[in-house]
């Protein structure tokens, strides 16, 4: 009865079983098979053509790399951090303003570091200055002291003129401005930074002013007791 049944069923239906069969087989393949590997191509190749970006990034800057002179770039960084370096560098900054004012003329009578706030963005501190000079040099010490190899400012002075015609106790407040180094460089695939035109221009200025001052020595003066057994 039931093989009738089923006969029967199918001699009736026999015209749209196969059909709904072959969707419902095409269904399925669609949805486990082909949906699949088509999503899996596509990341494929997504994943290729980054692979490929990055790769030819790499070569770019690969081949600008090779053009750079390590020698070039070795002296300009020297230069960048002789003039804005990552930390205070009192010794240096204090020896280079002996050596400005003493070339300009003046006699240091105290260096204390300032207590006032530098007006300036960025990180750095204040020296005050007294020294002791003919008045009319001033402009060409002021011009030294903001012109060296090293960034600084005077933020104020004071000029206090003594008994003598050329004689004249100065009061300098002067900003040091130094920075820490950036803690990230960037990826290996980004694009490399270059220098425009007017950092080169910086950089040649720092580096006419660097060759034409003499190297300051870092430390200032003996320390301690000569050693008797020398």
């Amino acid at each position: 009865m039931k093989k009738e049944a089923i006969v029967k069923f199918y001699q009736t239906y026999k015209l749209s079983i196969f059909p709904a069969v072959v969707a419902l087989s095409s269904l399925v393949l669609i949805i486990f098979v082909i949906y699949p590997q088509t999503v899996k191509l596509i990341t494929n190749q997504k994943v290729e053509g980054e692979i490929l970006g990055k790769a030819k990034v790499l070569e770019a800057k690969a081949q600008t790399l090779a053009d750079y002179d390590p020698q070039d770039l070795k002296e300009k960084l020297d230069f960048a951090l002789s003039a804005y370096p990552a930390d205070k560098d009192l010794p240096y900054t204090i020896g280079l303003l002996q050596q400005i004012t003493a070339q300009s003329g003046f006699n240091v009578v105290a260096m204390n570091l300032g207590t006032a706030p530098i007006k300036s963005e960025g990180q750095g501190y204040s020296l005050k200055l007294e020294i002791l000079g003919p008045h009319h040099l001033l402009p060409s010490l002021l011009s030294k002291i903001e012109n060296s190899a090293r960034l600084m400012r005077v933020s104020s002075l004071d000029v206090a003129t003594g008994r003598e015609v050329q004689g004249a106790t100065i009061s300098l407040n002067i900003e040091v401005l130094y920075a820490a180094p950036p803690a990230e460089f960037g990826t290996v695939d980004s694009p490399l930074p270059q220098l425009s035109e007017k950092d080169e221009e910086v950089i040649a200025k720092l580096t006419r002013v660097g060759a034409i001052s003499p190297p300051i020595p870092t430390q200032l003066g003996p320390r301690g007791k000569v050693n008797p057994f020398e």
